[in-house]
């Protein structure tokens, strides 16, 4: 499109004819475009970086919430540790709401709930910002963002196991003229409507759970129907993720033949988290230490894999990701269940299940306790 183009000449002439506080619209622009079109992270942290500065230098202390909305919700995240922005996104999000940037409000509300999700906040916590978020949503008309967070509330509620007690759906009533009962009625509403990015979020929580509860066929079908990628560059970067780790189980398990595309999938993954993993260390090194020891085992070099699984232990802890720390000793457990050793096997499934109740995900905790 023609946005590129049009940042680039608001660039140059704030710097032929001096800066404004419209400037910022142009830088924006241009780190939104070097970060999807380009696909540099330097340059687009640089640049929106900058345009943190910004309020300060106009005198314009108005400006701030929405540079943070922008910054946190689409590019901190690729450098700096997600917890942080988690914590910045929810003071952004009221900052926005009080100034009366009621959608933006909600797309940070939306976001803070996400990356708590990804940044392994105990799950009561995610349940009570997500039922707190939509009481607020509801008392206004922005339904796109409103529907977004009901789906990412299911996902929470059924990692929990409350689900069945528990539907974000019933705040609905009343919000839209249109019956959405649950999360099938809300797919069909977003095909209907043309919400693409809607759909692309209930594909990815499907992915996500089917995932987490070891239905690999369908994590598979989940990953490539997320596809084409979107322009939400966490949820893009987990779906790499995922869709990774279940490449790498179906490698191993089917027939060489029939393996082989399976390992192109997950060689992709791999190779984005190398990239990322440059970039921020604390975010992405526990993952891409994770991906690199389903590799090895799926390939039989199994004094690597073991290398690397204790890495990816070591890594999540560090970083304080429980409950991926918790998922990397489920997965050391599988491996060293296929290699007979029974008494490390054992501890390794008691540590992951101490991270899932950590986590608060007592419905995956269970799922151990019953596979």
């Amino acid at each position: 499109g023609s946005v590129p183009l049009v940042a680039c000449r608001m660039i140059r002439m704030s710097l032929e004819y001096g800066y404004s506080c419209d400037s910022t619209s142009g830088f924006l622009a241009y780190a939104w475009a070097a970060l999807i079109i380009l696909q540099d992270i330097e340059e687009a942290y640089k640049w929106s970086k900058l345009c943190l500065l910004f309020p300060e230098i106009f005198r314009s202390p108005a400006l701030l919430p929405k540079m943070e909305f922008f910054f946190h919700t689409f590019i901190s995240f690729l450098k700096e540790p997600i917890q942080a922005s988690c914590d910045i996104l929810r003071k952004t999000r009221q900052d926005l709401l009080m100034a009366g940037n009621i959608q933006e409000g909600y797309v940070a509300g939306f976001f803070h709930c996400r990356q708590m999700l990804f940044a392994g906040t105990d799950l009561a916590i995610v349940d009570n910002r997500c039922t707190s978020t939509a009481i607020e949503m509801a008392n206004f008309p922005q339904v796109d963002e409103y529907i977004c967070n009901m789906s990412h509330h299911l996902l929470i509620l059924k990692l929990i196991g409350n689900d069945s007690t528990k539907n974000p759906f019933e705040a609905f009533k009343g919000v839209s003229n249109e019956e959405i009962r649950d999360e099938d009625d809300l797919l069909k509403h977003a095909v209907s409507t043309g919400e693409f990015g809607v759909v692309q979020v209930i594909r990815f929580n499907r992915l996500f759970l089917a995932y987490w509860f070891k239905r690999y066929k369908e994590a598979a079908e989940m990953a490539a129907l997320y596809k084409p990628r979107t322009r939400m560059p966490l949820i893009d970067i987990y779906h790499a993720f995922y869709e990774g780790l279940t490449a790498f189980h179906f490698a191993r398990k089917l027939s060489q033949d029939d393996s082989e595309k399976w390992f192109q999938l997950g060689g992709k993954s791999l190779s984005c988290f190398k990239t990322w993993a440059v970039h921020s260390t604390w975010n992405w090194s526990n993952k891409l230490l994770l991906l690199e020891a389903e590799y090895h085992f799926s390939i039989g070099e199994m004094e690597k894999a073991e290398e690397k699984y204790y890495l990816a232990i070591k890594s999540a802890r560090q970083h304080r990701f429980v409950h991926e720390e918790g998922l990397a000793n489920e997965l050391f457990f599988v491996f060293q269940v296929s290699n007979g050793n029974a008494e490390e096997a054992s501890y390794l499934i008691s540590q992951a299940r101490f991270c899932y109740e950590r986590w608060g995900a007592f419905a995956i905790a269970e799922r151990l306790n019953t596979s």
